[in-house]
């Protein structure tokens, strides 16, 4: 089935948006990350869609009993018997974090994924799709760039390990172990995001500082526009082997993104050249873990904010149809009824 003669059952949308695409998603989908954003968004569009799935994340959790405890690590403990029968597996499990340790990193972003495609070709699955990252295209690329152009390292663990990863699943492709498919998310945002917590959070602490006078450029993806493309290479056969980048075919400046969160929270965003605010967030954000507090100013996150270019999304239209359905008017206003419902607002 084609992008140009797929037919999708569709139901209707909501809030006025087109509906969102309903396809034929086989049943024994296998998720790791599971009680993660991006992989509890997906075992949820799962279940609406009628698709017995299941996953993985190192904690069980109650209110998803399709979620059992273990390490993508050591999926020797866990993946012989919840694996077995199962028809794909969509790796989400990763460290998404530029503070954390280059070691952490690589443990669990790129020897878990050689560990779970393993256990994956063990298990007889056929079919996997792996979480990536706008980011491996690193921090200084042109301006609508598409899958084509090659990735680079920075020095900065998340991109590195991000970069190191996609080696491992093209590596296992390539050998004919599986049949792989990589999927670079842009900055996916909505209910729970981290896009939306953290900069609540900063704004409330009166920290939230932008490199580049706020021009640095921002791609807003919405959760559930990211699952429907996932959801689409899932099902595309010619997906196979490919990568595609599923970000916001418009990218806007951070001040606009941020500005537009801050106008809710009642704050304002500063700032500053990027060469002030390296130090200046790099201090903040060691200061704050010091003392045990979580912090992501680093300087890896203000170049990630210094961008100077969007991402071309073309492929994924052309090849998935895939298109946004969710402006960020529309995410926005999601994103902050689920802030005011769990107080950060």
């Amino acid at each position: 089935m084609t992008a140009d003669n797929r037919t999708p059952t569709e139901r209707p949308g909501d809030d006025g948006l087109p509906p969102r695409p309903t396809p034929a998603v086989p049943a024994g989908v296998f998720v790791t990350g599971g009680n993660g954003f991006i992989g509890a968004a997906l075992l949820d569009r799962l279940a609406e869609l009628g698709v017995a799935a299941a996953g993985v994340d190192l904690a069980a959790d109650r209110g998803r009993p399709e979620v059992v405890a273990g390490s993508t690590l050591t999926p020797e403990d866990w993946a012989p018997e919840v694996l077995a029968g199962a028809s794909a597996v969509v790796h989400t499990a990763a460290i998404v974090s530029n503070a954390a340790s280059r070691d952490d990193a690589w443990r669990t972003n790129v020897l878990g994924t050689a560990r779970m495609i393993e256990a994956a070709r063990a298990a007889g699955v056929r079919r996997f799709v792996h979480l990536s990252s706008e980011m491996a295209f690193g921090y200084d690329y042109p301006d609508g760039v598409d899958e084509s152009y090659p990735v680079r390292v920075s020095g900065h663990s998340y991109v590195d390990t991000r970069v190191n990863s996609e080696a491992v699943v093209l590596a296992a492709h390539s050998r004919g172990d599986i049949d792989a498919t990589i999927i670079r998310p842009g900055d996916v945002y909505g209910p729970g995001s981290v896009w939306v917590r953290e900069p609540l959070r900063l704004l409330r602490a009166n920290q939230a500082v932008l490199p580049a006078g706020g021009r640095g450029r921002f791609s807003p993806v919405y959760i559930d526009d990211l699952v429907d493309g996932i959801l689409a290479a899932l099902v595309e056969p010619a997906a196979v082997g490919q990568i595609y980048t599923l970000a916001a075919p418009d990218d806007v400046s951070c001040l606009d993104y941020f500005d537009r969160l801050a106008a809710l929270a009642g704050r304002r965003v500063r700032t500053l050249p990027t060469a002030v605010a390296l130090p200046v967030a790099a201090g903040l954000g060691a200061a704050t873990r010091a003392v045990g507090g979580k912090s992501e100013l680093t300087a890896a996150s203000i170049r990630m904010l210094a961008r100077r270019g969007g991402y071309s999304t073309r492929k994924a239209t052309d090849q998935l149809g895939w298109r946004p359905r969710i402006d960020l008017d529309t995410g926005i206003s999601r994103s902050a009824r689920w802030a005011r419902e769990v107080g950060l607002l």
